[in-house]
């Protein structure tokens, strides 16, 4: 065999095994799979199925199936976006395999009932607490108030007291107070808290941290205004700042969160799923009231998503007490 030839026979190998190369991975694109699963959440044209390993997103769904309902989807590998959180796959078949039973249905309304009973009792204990504390503190020198923009520092040098009956609360003692609305006093105080501490000056985090607590969960005031004082976008805004100023303790001030919490009538260890609770939960009902609206507060997440690492996973055990909660959240969640 002459030279020239055996050259053109090893191009030719070549062509072949590489041509058979791309056949394979396409053949593989191709493939088709199925997952089976249980109906979490039912939207327009999608819905998520949670399997035993994770959740997954089904686009393209062609029958109206009902939260609870265990299905089989088939779709193409190469549908797969395994990039997104839940993962989305768009299906070519679906399949019944067992329909939810009304009384399991009936069960989990219950449960949700239950569970919403109990927060409601726990906030009205907390409410009451308050009370309590307020009347406790009415003898207590306004000069100890944390949340005056006018205090001295030195007016902080007792932050890692435990007693709750000294749980920073807010005396209107501020001059200024009574010339600026709700929402210009408020972000002004937790503005500074934030601003402060970024620059490095860290005296009255503490103070702050638990002066912002207070404001947004346990009936505390800033400046003599309470939360439900706020405009919904003010409202927004100063949970933004409970988030970083949360984020910035536990970063500067390592189980200060623990410390203050020990002994306490008051939990502060869990401030962030608190905050992101209720930031969803004023999202949701802008999303219902405000549709021109929806979308800005639905972007603001997503930052939040990025700057605080949240998860789907927090984002599900958050809603765990209702599924109607869960698709509410989820679309915020991704933006849909």
């Amino acid at each position: 065999m002459s030279k020239k030839n055996i050259i053109w026979l090893i191009v030719i190998i070549i062509l072949f095994i590489g041509a058979s190369i791309a056949i394979y991975f396409l053949t593989k694109e191709d493939e088709e799979l199925s997952i089976t699963g249980t109906v979490l959440i039912r939207g327009d044209g999608y819905i998520m199925l949670e399997t035993d390993e994770e959740d997954y997103i089904i686009n393209n769904i062609s029958n109206n199936y009902k939260v609870g309902d265990e299905i089989t989807v088939t779709y193409k590998k190469s549908s797969l976006k395994d990039s997104t959180n839940p993962k989305e796959i768009t299906a070519i078949e679906e399949k019944l395999i067992k329909e939810n039973e009304p009384e399991k249905e009936l069960e989990e309304n219950n449960t949700t009932n239950k569970s919403e009973n109990m927060i409601n009792s726990n906030q009205e204990n907390n409410s009451n607490l308050n009370e309590t504390n307020e009347n406790k503190n009415t003898n207590n020198s306004t000069n100890n108030n944390p949340t005056n923009n006018n205090s001295n520092v030195t007016n902080h040098n007792k932050p890692n007291n435990t007693n709750t009956n000294k749980t920073p609360t807010n005396n209107n003692s501020n001059n200024n107070v009574s010339t600026k609305s709700a929402d210009e006093a408020v972000l002004e105080y937790v503005n500074k808290v934030e601003s402060d501490a970024d620059k490095g000056i860290t005296d009255t985090l503490k103070s702050g941290f638990i002066t912002v607590v207070d404001f947004l969960f346990y009936n505390g005031e800033i400046a003599g205004h309470t939360f439900n004082e706020l405009s919904t976008s003010a409202k927004l805004e100063v949970l933004k700042a409970a988030l970083w100023i949360d984020d910035k303790i536990d970063n500067v001030f390592p189980g200060y969160k623990e410390t203050i919490s020990n002994g306490a009538n008051k939990v502060y260890t869990s401030v962030k799923n608190l905050i992101v609770s209720t930031y969803l939960d004023i999202t949701t009902s802008i999303c219902e009231n405000h549709s021109d609206l929806c979308e800005s507060a639905k972007n603001d997440f997503q930052s939040l998503k990025k700057s605080f690492g949240f998860t789907w996973d927090l984002i599900k055990d958050l809603a765990s007490s209702g599924l109607d909660k869960l698709k509410n959240w989820y679309e915020i969640w991704s933006g849909k």
